[in-house]
């Protein structure tokens, strides 16, 4: 086997599909390799797997022959980044060494035939359904932060998204804060899709999804296909009912604040840097015409900071963890956030940007 390749797409197409292979122990050696096929033309597939998500994309190659190699996939990447721009030659060798030569650099690597690569499952794409990749991106982006790490809550480790004929709904939470977006979207489904879509999966997606166009979204029992035309992500999903999120979402509203997005952002950065893992608290006073923010931490010191903010109701006082904050204030791109709150000791909800909920959970006051 053997072909010529332009050394940025084959760096692009090569960090694709090796960011899913993994090299944990116990695991099989293979699974640290990308498979490199040519089977017609000036088409080369290249496929990586660990086995729970896959991702196979095409490339076009100059005159490649017919055949197979797989290769370790994060040293093939690390190789074609450190080459000049320009054509890459890559020869097979009968006993699996892969010959990189890029101008006067040669690499040999050595590889495995692809009998024990595995067989990377195959899903009718005729009864997919096609989505906008700059809205379900948004979606991502705006929910997978609040995702859980706890491996105890399998179900929770994954988003939650629900397809019908008109809304696009995307959840999830770590069972202290919950993110909630809506989109208007037509989709001729014939049954509304749902899934959980696990965390490894959302982050590929992330990397893949672009500002324009659609893809196809097709979805089996246990199983989704995302298909951009040139390269497909295959996920397994979890499996489990996903808990009753509306009734997280406060419904009730005594104190409401206008702020500024980019300020709160930025002040609460800077209240951030004077709290410890001991003491993560940042306190939040509502007042009329001003928020006040401040934290302490008993060995390092104390910060005040003071906001303008358009309240109404009632002054409250109110703990959270500014990780949190942070994680969705960065992430929104709009000029101003209304908080909504009950008691000092009830959940507080941010909103802001169109159909898009943010419930986090206080901390205890000293």
């Amino acid at each position: 086997m053997e072909f010529s390749i332009d050394r940025d797409k084959f760096l692009q197409g090569v960090g694709l599909v090796s960011g899913v292979t993994t090299q944990k122990p116990n695991t099989l050696p293979i699974l640290g390799n990308i498979l490199i096929e040519s089977k017609s033309g000036e088409d080369l597939l290249l496929a990586g797997t660990d086995l729970e998500l896959g991702i196979t994309t095409v490339l076009q190659a100059e005159n490649p022959s017919q055949g197979s190699i797989t290769v370790p996939g994060k040293k093939l990447h690390e190789i074609l980044r450190e080459l000049p721009p320009g054509k890459v030659e890559v020869t097979v060798t009968k006993n699996n060494a892969v010959n990189i030569k890029s101008g006067k650099a040669h690499f040999k690597i050595m590889g495995l035939t692809k009998d024990d690569f595995p067989k990377l499952p195959e899903s009718d794409l005729t009864k997919g359904v096609d989505v906008e990749q700059k809205a379900f991106k948004e979606c991502l982006t705006l929910t997978s932060f609040a995702i859980s790490h706890d491996e105890t809550r399998y179900v929770l480790n994954g988003i939650y998204i629900q397809l019908d004929g008109t809304l696009m709904r995307f959840v999830a939470t770590d069972g202290r804060r919950l993110a909630f977006i809506q989109k208007k979207q037509k989709l001729p489904l014939e049954t509304p899709i749902e899934m959980i879509v696990p965390t490894k999966a959302t982050q590929e997606l992330n990397r893949i999804l672009g500002h324009e166009g659609t893809m196809k979204i097709a979805v089996t029992k246990n199983q989704a296909i995302f298909d951009f035309g040139k390269t497909t992500l295959t996920t397994r999903l979890i499996e489990g009912h996903f808990p009753n999120y509306e009734q997280v979402i406060p419904k009730e509203e005594k104190t409401t604040a206008e702020v500024g997005r980019e300020e709160l952002l930025q002040a609460i950065r800077r209240a951030a840097l004077l709290t410890s893992p001991e003491s993560q608290l940042v306190k939040f006073d509502f007042l009329k015409d001003r928020l006040l923010i401040t934290s302490r931490s008993p060995n390092l010191g104390e910060a005040r900071e003071e906001i303008a903010a358009e309240a109404k109701g009632n002054e409250l006082a109110i703990g959270f963890n500014p990780s949190y904050l942070l994680d969705v204030l960065k992430n929104l791109d709009i000029e101003t956030v209304c908080f909504s709150l009950t008691e000092a000791d009830k959940p507080g909800l941010l909103k802001g940007k169109e159909d898009y909920l943010y419930v986090v959970m206080p901390m205890q006051l000293n």
